[in-house]
Parts: C-alpha cells; sequence; structure tokens
C-alpha cells in the first residue's frame, strides 16, 4: 500500500497510534480520539504491515509496528500531502517541528512516545548491548545494508552509558557484516551526530551499516 494511498483517518489512525506508543482498542479511537476506523481500512494498515491488529471478544486492539513507526518518521521530512485540510496540515507541522527537536536531542520517536522507564533497560554486558544495537538498528532500515546515524540509534539503547555503547560498537565492528564509516558531508553534521560518533581507527564514525546474516 503506497504513502499516496492512505486517507487522513488512516494517517490520523497511525499519528495518534504513535502518540499512544501502545495497544489502542478500536472502540477508544472512535470515542476517546474522534477517530473511527472502518474494517476495510483497518485490514488496508494490516496488509500493508504498519499496524497489528489483535481481536479480544469484540473489540480490535490495534498497536503500531516497525514498519509503522518508520512510517512517523518519514513523515516528518516530507510535503503536506494534499486534501488532508486545515487539521492534516497542523498535525504534520508538529511533527515535522518535534522531529526536529528530537534531532537536536539525538532522540529518536520511539523512545521519545515510549511508555516505559528507560532504566529497567539497562544492559548487562557489552554483548548484549550489542546485540539489542543490531535489534534497533533493524528497526530503523527498510532492508540490511542500509545506512543509519549513530544519533538515531543511540537513543534506543535506553539507559546505557555512552563508553558501553562504544565498547558495543567496537565489538560490533568485528563482524565482516558490519562496517562504520563518518559522514561523507562533514558540514552537515548535526551536534547529535558529533556526540554520538564513536572513535574508531583514530577516526570519527556516524553511520552504521550491517549486512543480512
Amino acid at each position: 500500500m503506497s504513502d499516496e494511498k492512505l486517507t487522513l483517518v488512516q494517517r490520523s489512525v497511525l499519528m495518534i497510534l504513535m502518540a499512544e506508543a501502545r495497544e489502542v482498542a478500536n472502540s477508544e479511537l472512535t470515542n476517546h480520539f474522534r477517530c473511527e476506523l472502518k474494517k476495510n481500512f483497518r485490514e488496508r494498515l494490516v496488509t500493508a504491515e504498519l499496524i497489528s491488529a489483535r481481536r479480544e471478544g469484540q473489540r480490535y486492539h490495534l498497536e503500531l509496528t516497525e514498519a509503522g513507526w518508520r512510517w512517523g518518521r518519514q513523515q516528518a521530512e516530507v510535503p503536506v500531502p494534499p486534501g488532508l485540510g486545515a487539521g492534516g496540515g497542523a498535525a504534520y507541522a508538529l511533527l515535522a517541528n518535534v522531529q526536529r527537536g528530537l534531532d537536536r536531542l539525538g532522540i529518536s520517536l520511539p523512545e521519545f512516545f515510549s511508555r516505559e522507564d528507560p532504566l529497567t533497560h539497562s544492559p548487562a554486558n557489552t554483548s548484549e548491548l550489542a546485540a539489542r544495537a543490531r535489534k534497533a538498528y533493524q528497526e530503523l532500515v527498510d532492508r540490511p545494508g542500509g545506512w543509519v546515524r549513530l544519533a538515531q540509534l543511540r537513543p534506543l539503547l535506553g539507559a546505557a552509558a555512552s563508553d558501553e555503547v562504544d565498547e558495543a560498537l567496537l565489538e560490533l565492528s568485528d563482524d565482516p557484516q558490519v562496517a562504520l564509516a563518518p559522514a561523507s558531508d562533514q558540514l552537515a553534521l548535526t551536534d547529535a551526530d558529533r556526540a554520538a560518533a564513536v572513535w574508531i581507527g583514530n577516526q570519527q564514525k556516524h553511520l552504521i551499516s550491517i549486512g543480512p546474516e
């Protein structure tokens, strides 16, 4: 399902699920958020793998998938789609400005909206943190081997200290499927990019790529 075919209601549901960062019942969407998602539109979002739908009795409980989170991140960088009206324009303006702030702070959308205490995710050891970094990478890319900014990756690792993340990245770099590289355009680096960089071989690395296993 291409992004152009998403209706205003479908886009609104995706943004509500993003903001809530939890399962939301279809009745809550209708009664609390004033956003009724009809069966056929719900099924299209499930087929597109943007949401998951869990049935419990007569209710469906909806939640954003990893692909749904990626969709939300992408919307912060695209023009407002036509036909959404003033409300849609306002939502896109808000999302774009939220993302600009998160980029400056080096925080991802999932971490920003998360309802979990990041302190509960403190890693036990370097190998565990490296495994979590792999998983976080997979959440950020559409395909294996794509480049991800470390400024996007680090916030997904919870309360891990910067030096612990550095050690995990060094461990990952021993894998031939993992590449760490400096940004090609140094002038385009943000403060978050510089803060997230890791020193390897007397060079700051800002990007990571992990190929298929």
